[in-house]
Protein backbone atom coordinates (compact mmCIF):
# COMPACT_ATOMS: atom_id res chain seq x y z
CA UNK A 1 0.00 0.00 0.00
CA UNK A 2 1.09 3.58 -0.60
CA UNK A 3 1.75 5.89 2.32
CA UNK A 4 -1.45 7.77 1.46
CA UNK A 5 -3.43 4.50 1.64
CA UNK A 6 -2.01 3.70 5.07
CA UNK A 7 -2.81 7.16 6.44
CA UNK A 8 -6.32 7.03 4.96
CA UNK A 9 -7.06 3.93 7.03
CA UNK A 10 -5.46 5.46 10.13
CA UNK A 11 -7.55 8.60 9.71
CA UNK A 12 -10.77 6.64 9.19
CA UNK A 13 -10.00 4.55 12.29
CA UNK A 14 -9.48 7.72 14.33
CA UNK A 15 -12.73 9.25 13.05
CA UNK A 16 -14.76 6.11 13.75
CA UNK A 17 -13.40 5.99 17.31
CA UNK A 18 -13.63 9.78 17.74
CA UNK A 19 -10.07 10.00 19.02
CA UNK A 20 -7.14 12.08 17.72
CA UNK A 21 -4.73 10.36 15.36
CA UNK A 22 -2.04 8.60 17.37
CA UNK A 23 0.84 10.20 15.46
CA UNK A 24 1.33 12.97 12.95
CA UNK A 25 1.79 11.13 9.64
CA UNK A 26 4.35 13.72 8.46
CA UNK A 27 3.30 13.47 4.84
CA UNK A 28 4.81 15.52 2.07
CA UNK A 29 2.65 18.11 0.33
CA UNK A 30 2.23 15.70 -2.59
CA UNK A 31 1.16 12.85 -0.30
CA UNK A 32 -1.29 15.05 1.61
CA UNK A 33 -2.98 16.01 -1.63
CA UNK A 34 -3.04 12.35 -2.74
CA UNK A 35 -4.66 11.42 0.58
CA UNK A 36 -7.42 14.01 0.18
CA UNK A 37 -8.06 12.94 -3.42
CA UNK A 38 -8.27 9.32 -2.30
CA UNK A 39 -10.67 10.15 0.52
CA UNK A 40 -12.89 12.03 -1.96
CA UNK A 41 -12.87 9.03 -4.32
CA UNK A 42 -13.88 6.78 -1.43
CA UNK A 43 -16.52 9.33 -0.30
CA UNK A 44 -15.06 9.52 3.21
CA UNK A 45 -13.63 13.03 2.83
CA UNK A 46 -15.48 14.52 5.85
CA UNK A 47 -14.29 11.67 8.09
CA UNK A 48 -10.69 11.95 6.94
CA UNK A 49 -10.56 15.75 7.00
CA UNK A 50 -11.91 15.80 10.56
CA UNK A 51 -9.15 13.39 11.62
CA UNK A 52 -6.16 15.02 9.89
CA UNK A 53 -6.87 18.76 9.89
CA UNK A 54 -5.14 19.29 13.26
CA UNK A 55 -1.97 17.38 12.37
CA UNK A 56 0.99 19.84 12.40
CA UNK A 57 2.39 18.53 9.09
CA UNK A 58 -0.96 19.15 7.39
CA UNK A 59 0.08 22.78 7.18
CA UNK A 60 2.72 21.92 4.55
CA UNK A 61 -0.17 21.61 2.10
CA UNK A 62 -0.86 24.81 0.22
CA UNK A 63 -3.47 26.90 2.03
CA UNK A 64 -5.76 27.20 -1.01
CA UNK A 65 -5.85 23.42 -1.43
CA UNK A 66 -6.59 22.89 2.26
CA UNK A 67 -9.38 25.44 2.08
CA UNK A 68 -10.86 23.82 -1.01
CA UNK A 69 -11.05 20.38 0.63
CA UNK A 70 -12.34 21.90 3.87
CA UNK A 71 -15.14 23.61 1.95
CA UNK A 72 -15.99 20.36 0.17
CA UNK A 73 -16.08 18.44 3.44
CA UNK A 74 -18.32 21.09 5.02
CA UNK A 75 -20.66 21.10 2.00
CA UNK A 76 -20.99 17.32 2.18
CA UNK A 77 -21.70 17.40 5.92
CA UNK A 78 -24.19 20.25 5.58
CA UNK A 79 -25.99 18.47 2.75
CA UNK A 80 -26.12 15.31 4.86
CA UNK A 81 -27.71 17.14 7.78
CA UNK A 82 -30.39 18.56 5.45
CA UNK A 83 -30.94 15.17 3.82
CA UNK A 84 -31.36 13.41 7.17
CA UNK A 85 -33.77 16.04 8.46
CA UNK A 86 -35.90 15.89 5.30
CA UNK A 87 -35.86 12.09 5.35
CA UNK A 88 -36.95 11.86 8.98
CA UNK A 89 -39.72 14.40 8.32
CA UNK A 90 -40.84 12.31 5.34
CA UNK A 91 -40.93 9.21 7.57
CA UNK A 92 -43.05 11.02 10.14
CA UNK A 93 -45.50 12.07 7.43
CA UNK A 94 -45.58 8.48 6.15
CA UNK A 95 -46.37 7.18 9.62
CA UNK A 96 -49.15 9.77 9.97
CA UNK A 97 -50.53 8.48 6.66
CA UNK A 98 -50.61 4.92 8.03
CA UNK A 99 -47.44 3.79 6.25
CA UNK A 100 -44.48 2.28 8.09
CA UNK A 101 -41.61 1.45 5.71
CA UNK A 102 -38.51 -0.51 6.73
CA UNK A 103 -35.35 1.61 6.52
CA UNK A 104 -32.30 -0.13 5.06
CA UNK A 105 -28.71 0.85 5.98
CA UNK A 106 -28.45 4.62 5.25
CA UNK A 107 -29.85 6.59 8.17
CA UNK A 108 -29.82 3.57 10.50
CA UNK A 109 -26.12 2.82 9.98
CA UNK A 110 -25.17 6.50 9.78
CA UNK A 111 -26.68 6.97 13.22
CA UNK A 112 -24.02 4.62 14.65
CA UNK A 113 -21.16 6.95 13.69
CA UNK A 114 -19.81 9.38 16.32
CA UNK A 115 -20.73 12.28 14.00
CA UNK A 116 -23.41 10.97 11.60
CA UNK A 117 -23.19 13.96 9.26
CA UNK A 118 -19.61 12.97 8.38
CA UNK A 119 -20.82 9.71 6.80
CA UNK A 120 -22.35 10.83 3.48
CA UNK A 121 -25.18 9.05 1.67
CA UNK A 122 -26.60 9.78 -1.75
CA UNK A 123 -29.98 8.12 -1.23
CA UNK A 124 -32.21 6.59 1.41
CA UNK A 125 -33.43 3.02 0.92
CA UNK A 126 -36.83 1.72 2.01
CA UNK A 127 -38.14 -1.84 1.88
CA UNK A 128 -41.88 -2.49 1.51
CA UNK A 129 -44.17 -5.30 0.38
CA UNK A 130 -45.00 -5.45 -3.31
CA UNK A 131 -48.72 -4.83 -2.73
CA UNK A 132 -47.92 -1.55 -0.91
CA UNK A 133 -46.13 0.02 -3.88
CA UNK A 134 -49.09 1.99 -5.21
CA UNK A 135 -49.86 3.48 -1.78
CA UNK A 136 -46.25 4.64 -1.40
CA UNK A 137 -46.21 5.98 -4.95
CA UNK A 138 -49.25 8.14 -4.23
CA UNK A 139 -47.75 9.24 -0.91
CA UNK A 140 -44.44 10.36 -2.44
CA UNK A 141 -46.22 12.30 -5.15
CA UNK A 142 -48.35 14.01 -2.50
CA UNK A 143 -45.14 15.02 -0.68
CA UNK A 144 -43.76 16.76 -3.76
CA UNK A 145 -41.46 13.98 -4.95
CA UNK A 146 -41.46 12.76 -8.53
CA UNK A 147 -40.85 9.29 -9.94
CA UNK A 148 -37.65 8.85 -11.92
CA UNK A 149 -39.46 6.38 -14.19
CA UNK A 150 -43.02 7.71 -14.57
CA UNK A 151 -43.99 4.87 -16.93
CA UNK A 152 -42.75 2.06 -14.67
CA UNK A 153 -45.17 -0.71 -13.76
CA UNK A 154 -45.77 0.24 -10.12
CA UNK A 155 -47.29 -3.09 -9.13
CA UNK A 156 -44.56 -5.27 -10.66
CA UNK A 157 -41.27 -3.35 -10.48
CA UNK A 158 -38.84 -4.65 -7.82
CA UNK A 159 -37.47 -1.14 -7.31
CA UNK A 160 -38.68 2.44 -7.80
CA UNK A 161 -36.86 5.71 -7.17
CA UNK A 162 -38.04 9.21 -6.31
CA UNK A 163 -36.40 12.63 -6.24
CA UNK A 164 -37.44 16.03 -4.98
CA UNK A 165 -36.44 19.11 -6.96
CA UNK A 166 -33.95 21.49 -5.35
CA UNK A 167 -33.58 19.04 -2.47
CA UNK A 168 -31.13 16.32 -1.38
CA UNK A 169 -34.04 13.92 -0.92
CA UNK A 170 -33.62 10.80 -3.07
CA UNK A 171 -35.59 7.68 -2.15
CA UNK A 172 -35.06 4.18 -3.49
CA UNK A 173 -38.12 2.04 -2.80
CA UNK A 174 -37.37 -1.68 -2.79
CA UNK A 175 -39.87 -4.50 -3.05
CA UNK A 176 -37.05 -7.03 -2.75
CA UNK A 177 -33.60 -6.62 -1.24
CA UNK A 178 -31.84 -7.61 -4.47
CA UNK A 179 -32.96 -7.60 -8.10
CA UNK A 180 -34.69 -10.99 -8.52
CA UNK A 181 -33.71 -11.15 -12.18
CA UNK A 182 -29.96 -10.88 -11.52
CA UNK A 183 -28.31 -14.13 -12.55
CA UNK A 184 -25.24 -13.25 -10.47
CA UNK A 185 -26.74 -12.32 -7.09
CA UNK A 186 -30.52 -12.59 -7.28
CA UNK A 187 -30.23 -15.72 -5.14
CA UNK A 188 -29.28 -13.50 -2.17
CA UNK A 189 -33.02 -12.93 -1.71
CA UNK A 190 -33.43 -16.54 -0.55
CA UNK A 191 -31.47 -15.63 2.59
CA UNK A 192 -34.13 -13.13 3.67
CA UNK A 193 -37.39 -15.06 3.53
CA UNK A 194 -39.87 -13.50 5.97
CA UNK A 195 -37.56 -10.56 6.69
CA UNK A 196 -40.46 -8.09 6.99
CA UNK A 197 -42.11 -10.27 9.64
CA UNK A 198 -39.26 -9.79 12.13
CA UNK A 199 -38.39 -6.10 11.84
CA UNK A 200 -37.51 -3.95 14.85
CA UNK A 201 -37.66 -0.25 15.68
CA UNK A 202 -34.78 2.08 16.50
CA UNK A 203 -34.53 5.73 17.46
CA UNK A 204 -32.88 8.19 15.08
CA UNK A 205 -32.75 11.60 16.70
CA UNK A 206 -36.34 11.96 17.95
CA UNK A 207 -37.98 9.72 15.35
CA UNK A 208 -38.80 6.04 15.81
CA UNK A 209 -38.12 4.15 12.57
CA UNK A 210 -38.63 0.56 11.51
CA UNK A 211 -35.61 -1.38 10.29
CA UNK A 212 -34.31 -4.91 9.79
CA UNK A 213 -33.56 -7.10 12.79
CA UNK A 214 -29.83 -7.08 13.67
CA UNK A 215 -28.94 -10.44 12.09
CA UNK A 216 -30.88 -9.64 8.92
CA UNK A 217 -29.37 -6.17 8.70
CA UNK A 218 -25.77 -7.28 9.10
CA UNK A 219 -26.28 -10.08 6.58
CA UNK A 220 -27.81 -7.55 4.21
CA UNK A 221 -24.81 -5.22 4.60
CA UNK A 222 -22.46 -8.11 3.78
CA UNK A 223 -24.53 -9.19 0.77
CA UNK A 224 -24.83 -5.60 -0.42
CA UNK A 225 -21.03 -5.29 -0.30
CA UNK A 226 -20.81 -8.57 -2.24
CA UNK A 227 -23.16 -7.20 -4.91
CA UNK A 228 -20.94 -4.17 -5.45
CA UNK A 229 -17.84 -6.34 -5.41
CA UNK A 230 -19.29 -8.32 -8.31
CA UNK A 231 -19.98 -5.11 -10.21
CA UNK A 232 -16.95 -2.81 -10.02
CA UNK A 233 -15.84 -2.88 -6.41
CA UNK A 234 -16.51 -2.22 -2.76
CA UNK A 235 -15.42 1.05 -1.20
CA UNK A 236 -13.91 1.40 2.25
CA UNK A 237 -17.09 3.18 3.36
CA UNK A 238 -19.11 -0.04 3.14
CA UNK A 239 -16.48 -1.79 5.26
CA UNK A 240 -16.86 0.99 7.85
CA UNK A 241 -20.64 0.43 7.89
CA UNK A 242 -20.16 -3.30 8.54
CA UNK A 243 -17.62 -2.57 11.27
CA UNK A 244 -19.80 0.01 13.03
CA UNK A 245 -22.90 -2.19 12.83
CA UNK A 246 -21.00 -5.20 14.19
CA UNK A 247 -19.65 -3.13 17.07
CA UNK A 248 -23.13 -1.84 17.95
CA UNK A 249 -25.18 -5.03 17.49
CA UNK A 250 -22.70 -7.91 17.52
CA UNK A 251 -24.06 -9.33 20.79
CA UNK A 252 -27.57 -9.54 19.26
CA UNK A 253 -26.47 -11.20 16.02
CA UNK A 254 -26.98 -14.88 15.32
CA UNK A 255 -23.48 -15.55 14.03
CA UNK A 256 -24.24 -19.16 13.20
CA UNK A 257 -26.93 -18.01 10.79
CA UNK A 258 -24.61 -15.35 9.30
CA UNK A 259 -21.87 -17.89 8.61
CA UNK A 260 -24.27 -20.52 7.25
CA UNK A 261 -25.93 -17.96 4.96
CA UNK A 262 -22.57 -16.78 3.64
CA UNK A 263 -21.51 -20.37 2.95
CA UNK A 264 -24.75 -21.09 1.10
CA UNK A 265 -23.89 -18.47 -1.55
CA UNK A 266 -20.12 -18.97 -1.33
CA UNK A 267 -19.15 -15.62 0.19
CA UNK A 268 -17.83 -16.78 3.58
CA UNK A 269 -14.18 -16.15 2.56
CA UNK A 270 -15.13 -12.74 1.15
CA UNK A 271 -16.94 -11.88 4.41
CA UNK A 272 -13.99 -13.13 6.45
CA UNK A 273 -11.66 -10.88 4.44
CA UNK A 274 -13.88 -7.87 5.17
CA UNK A 275 -13.85 -8.63 8.89
CA UNK A 276 -10.08 -9.13 8.74
CA UNK A 277 -9.76 -5.65 7.20
CA UNK A 278 -11.84 -4.17 10.02
CA UNK A 279 -9.56 -5.90 12.54
CA UNK A 280 -6.15 -5.31 10.96
CA UNK A 281 -6.69 -1.81 9.58
CA UNK A 282 -9.56 -0.17 11.46
CA UNK A 283 -9.07 -1.44 15.02
CA UNK A 284 -12.27 -3.51 15.41
CA UNK A 285 -12.55 -6.94 17.02
CA UNK A 286 -13.14 -9.71 14.51
CA UNK A 287 -16.29 -11.78 15.18
CA UNK A 288 -15.53 -15.18 16.64
CA UNK A 289 -17.43 -16.94 13.85
CA UNK A 290 -14.85 -15.66 11.34
CA UNK A 291 -11.77 -15.41 13.56
CA UNK A 292 -10.55 -18.93 12.83
CA UNK A 293 -10.71 -18.62 9.05
CA UNK A 294 -7.35 -18.26 7.32
CA UNK A 295 -7.78 -15.52 4.75
CA UNK A 296 -5.54 -12.99 3.03
CA UNK A 297 -7.27 -9.61 3.09
CA UNK A 298 -4.55 -7.54 1.37
CA UNK A 299 -5.70 -8.11 -2.21
CA UNK A 300 -9.31 -7.28 -1.39
CA UNK A 301 -8.19 -4.12 0.40
CA UNK A 302 -6.04 -3.12 -2.56
CA UNK A 303 -9.01 -3.65 -4.87
CA UNK A 304 -11.14 -1.42 -2.65
CA UNK A 305 -8.61 1.39 -2.42
CA UNK A 306 -7.78 1.40 -6.13
CA UNK A 307 -11.37 1.53 -7.36
CA UNK A 308 -12.95 4.33 -5.36
CA UNK A 309 -16.42 3.99 -3.89
CA UNK A 310 -18.25 1.21 -5.81
CA UNK A 311 -15.37 1.08 -8.29
CA UNK A 312 -16.41 4.39 -9.87
CA UNK A 313 -12.93 5.91 -9.96
CA UNK A 314 -12.12 4.26 -13.28
CA UNK A 315 -14.32 4.12 -16.40
CA UNK A 316 -12.54 1.02 -17.71
CA UNK A 317 -13.14 -0.71 -14.40
CA UNK A 318 -16.85 0.16 -14.50
CA UNK A 319 -17.18 -1.48 -17.91
CA UNK A 320 -15.31 -4.57 -16.73
CA UNK A 321 -18.32 -5.40 -14.53
CA UNK A 322 -19.98 -7.11 -17.50
CA UNK A 323 -17.20 -9.72 -17.35
CA UNK A 324 -17.27 -10.28 -13.59
CA UNK A 325 -21.06 -10.54 -13.44
CA UNK A 326 -21.09 -12.97 -16.37
CA UNK A 327 -18.37 -15.08 -14.72
CA UNK A 328 -20.43 -15.47 -11.54
CA UNK A 329 -23.66 -16.14 -13.44
CA UNK A 330 -21.88 -18.77 -15.53
CA UNK A 331 -20.46 -20.43 -12.43
CA UNK A 332 -23.90 -20.61 -10.83
CA UNK A 333 -25.49 -22.21 -13.89
CA UNK A 334 -22.59 -24.51 -14.76
CA UNK A 335 -21.99 -23.02 -18.20
CA UNK A 336 -18.71 -21.71 -19.57
CA UNK A 337 -18.12 -18.03 -18.96
CA UNK A 338 -18.65 -15.96 -22.11
CA UNK A 339 -16.33 -13.47 -23.75
CA UNK A 340 -16.85 -9.71 -23.90
CA UNK A 341 -19.37 -10.15 -26.73
CA UNK A 342 -21.59 -12.30 -24.52
CA UNK A 343 -21.17 -9.79 -21.70
CA UNK A 344 -22.61 -7.02 -23.87
CA UNK A 345 -25.49 -9.04 -25.35
CA UNK A 346 -26.88 -10.24 -22.05
CA UNK A 347 -30.18 -12.16 -21.79
CA UNK A 348 -33.46 -10.52 -20.90
CA UNK A 349 -33.37 -11.30 -17.17
CA UNK A 350 -29.98 -9.64 -16.72
CA UNK A 351 -31.04 -6.38 -18.36
CA UNK A 352 -34.50 -5.76 -16.93
CA UNK A 353 -33.06 -3.98 -13.90
CA UNK A 354 -31.01 -1.60 -16.05
CA UNK A 355 -33.72 -1.09 -18.71
CA UNK A 356 -37.09 -1.13 -16.87
CA UNK A 357 -39.06 -0.95 -20.14
CA UNK A 358 -38.05 -4.58 -20.77
CA UNK A 359 -40.33 -5.71 -17.93
CA UNK A 360 -43.34 -4.37 -19.81
CA UNK A 361 -42.12 -5.03 -23.35
CA UNK A 362 -39.65 -7.98 -23.43
CA UNK A 363 -39.70 -7.89 -27.25
CA UNK A 364 -37.59 -4.72 -27.02
CA UNK A 365 -34.53 -6.72 -25.94
CA UNK A 366 -32.73 -5.91 -29.24
CA UNK A 367 -33.32 -2.22 -28.51
CA UNK A 368 -31.61 -2.61 -25.13
CA UNK A 369 -28.69 -4.36 -26.83
CA UNK A 370 -28.47 -1.45 -29.28
CA UNK A 371 -28.44 1.02 -26.37
CA UNK A 372 -25.56 -0.87 -24.78
CA UNK A 373 -23.57 -0.90 -28.01
CA UNK A 374 -24.22 2.81 -28.62
CA UNK A 375 -23.29 3.54 -25.02
CA UNK A 376 -19.96 1.81 -25.46
CA UNK A 377 -19.38 3.64 -28.72
CA UNK A 378 -20.19 7.02 -27.15
CA UNK A 379 -17.72 6.38 -24.36
CA UNK A 380 -15.02 4.92 -26.57
CA UNK A 381 -12.82 7.98 -26.13
CA UNK A 382 -12.94 7.45 -22.36
CA UNK A 383 -12.80 3.65 -22.36
CA UNK A 384 -9.86 1.51 -23.42
CA UNK A 385 -11.36 -1.87 -24.43
CA UNK A 386 -8.09 -3.76 -23.95
CA UNK A 387 -7.64 -2.29 -20.48
CA UNK A 388 -11.26 -3.09 -19.63
CA UNK A 389 -10.65 -6.73 -20.53
CA UNK A 390 -7.41 -6.76 -18.53
CA UNK A 391 -9.15 -5.35 -15.44
CA UNK A 392 -12.03 -7.79 -15.89
CA UNK A 393 -9.68 -10.76 -16.02
CA UNK A 394 -7.79 -9.58 -12.95
CA UNK A 395 -11.01 -9.13 -11.01
CA UNK A 396 -12.31 -12.55 -12.10
CA UNK A 397 -9.10 -13.97 -10.64
CA UNK A 398 -9.94 -12.13 -7.42
CA UNK A 399 -13.34 -13.85 -7.41
CA UNK A 400 -11.52 -17.17 -7.63
CA UNK A 401 -9.10 -16.20 -4.90
CA UNK A 402 -11.99 -15.59 -2.49
CA UNK A 403 -13.72 -18.82 -3.65
CA UNK A 404 -16.77 -17.03 -5.02
CA UNK A 405 -16.31 -18.93 -8.26
CA UNK A 406 -14.27 -22.02 -9.15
Amino acid sequence: MTRSNVVLLEAVQAALSKVPMADDPNLTEEDWEALLRLSAEQEVLPLVYEAVCRCPSFKVLESAIRQDYQNRALQIATRQIAQTNEFLTLLLHAQEAGLDPTVLKGAVVRNLYPLPMLRPSVDEDLLIRQDEAEAYHRFFLSEGLYADEPDANITASPELSYHKENSPTYIELHMSLFPPDSRAYGDCNTLFTGVLDRTVTVQIEDVTVRTLAPTDHLLYLICHAYKHFLHSGVGIRQVCDIAMFTRAYGDEVDWGRILAACKSIRIEVFAAAIFRITEQHLGFAIPEAFAGMVVEEADLLEDMLSGGVYGTADEDRLHSSTMTLDAVAADKTGRKSGNLFHSVFLPLGSLQGRYPYLRRWPVLLPVAWAQRVLGYAAKRKKVDPSRTVHIGRDRIQLLRQYHIID
